[in-house]
């Protein structure tokens, strides 16, 4: 298990470019490490080249959100984590950008983790493998802004009470992002079963599954802070949402399974979807339930109903995943 401890060493590796990797200060050509656990092992030279101790400072939170005991069941470790992990995106873009004293920590490690995706650009591997990795990293990014969102909320929260619903909702949001996550997997491999498109196809799956909620509470906080006219209400009524989301997860099972395949790990893997489809209405309900006193206590009248819709369009996104495995 990765300890905190583990972190604030991690955290300073990009400044004394020790360890694995090594420098050759005349030619500046870097000794890959041959760590597999490692975002360094699968950088390509021209990455490392370019910008090493901006991929280092990624390394960091790719190795945190691959570890085997992220997520937690109360998330508590990993917003602690996420929030001294912020503090080092934040010096590293103090470095590079001394004259923006004045942008917000939350800013700051925006433009970081921006600066990062645009990196990776620079060097696209389209092979199966490539696709995997680069959909991997995003995914990671992806963790952290959802993270990053979650702290801004907090940060405009008035009372603990308010902090606390937040939380609440976070925790069962993430607790739903699993479980569903885990159905979306199982039915790209039933649709592919030994098919080498199906890790692309999901780890593209697991992106979008994360965007929809960093999507959430970007909206949120523009109505909460300063409302200004940049959201677009385009959910709906919240009971139909939930319907079809479950209906698609049914359709998708029916759809994606091959009645003829008769491969037993095929056959288990069915049963296995259809057990995690059985339990994915007690997970939404839960996380509904989580929003709805938060609904209630930051929604103003006039905003009321844009709050419920916004929650369903989450759900209506999630459907949408599920029903696009092709």
């Amino acid at each position: 298990m990765r300890t905190l401890a583990i972190f604030f060493v991690s955290a300073f590796i990009f400044i004394s470019c020790s360890c694995d990797t090594k420098i050759n200060s005349k030619d500046q050509v870097f000794k890959k490490t041959d760590n597999s656990e490692s975002l360094e092992f699968w950088t390509s030279d021209t990455i490392l080249n370019t910008n090493y101790q901006l991929v280092q400072l990624m390394d960091t939170l790719y190795q945190f959100v691959r570890s085997d005991s992220f997520p937690s069941e109360s998330l508590k470790r990993e917003i602690m984590w996420m929030e001294n992990y912020r503090l080092q995106l934040c010096s590293y873009f103090e470095t590079k950008h001394s004259q923006c004293n004045n942008t917000s920590l939350f800013a700051k490690a925006d433009s970081v983790i921006s600066e990062a995706r645009g990196l990776w650009s620079i060097d696209t591997d389209y092979s199966t493998m490539g696709m995997i990795i680069k959909n991997d990293i995003e995914r990671t990014r992806l963790i952290f802004e959802q993270f990053n969102e979650y702290g801004r909320l907090q940060s405009i929260c008035k009372t603990e009470n308010q902090k606390n619903m937040l939380y609440t909702e976070f925790v069962e949001w993430v607790k739903l992002e699993q479980l569903f996550s885990m159905i979306f997997a199982n039915c790209v491999d039933l649709h592919f079963w030994g098919g080498s498109i199906a890790g692309p196809v999901r780890t593209s799956g697991y992106i979008s599954i994360w965007q929809s909620h960093v999507d959430l509470y970007q909206k949120e906080y523009i109505i909460l802070a300063s409302y200004d006219g940049g959201w677009t209400d385009t959910g709906t009524f919240l009971v139909p949402a939930r319907e079809l989301l479950m209906n698609c997860c049914e359709q998708a099972l029916t759809e994606y399974y091959y009645h003829e395949e008769n491969d037993k790990r095929y056959k288990s893997l069915y049963k296995e979807t259809q057990n995690l489809i059985q339990n994915l209405p007690s997970y939404v309900d839960a996380w509904i339930k989580a929003r709805k006193p938060w609904e209630d206590e930051m929604s103003t009248d006039f905003f009321h109903q844009t709050y419920s819709r916004s929650t369903s369009e989450v759900l209506i996104k999630m459907a949408n995943i599920i029903s696009s495995v092709q």
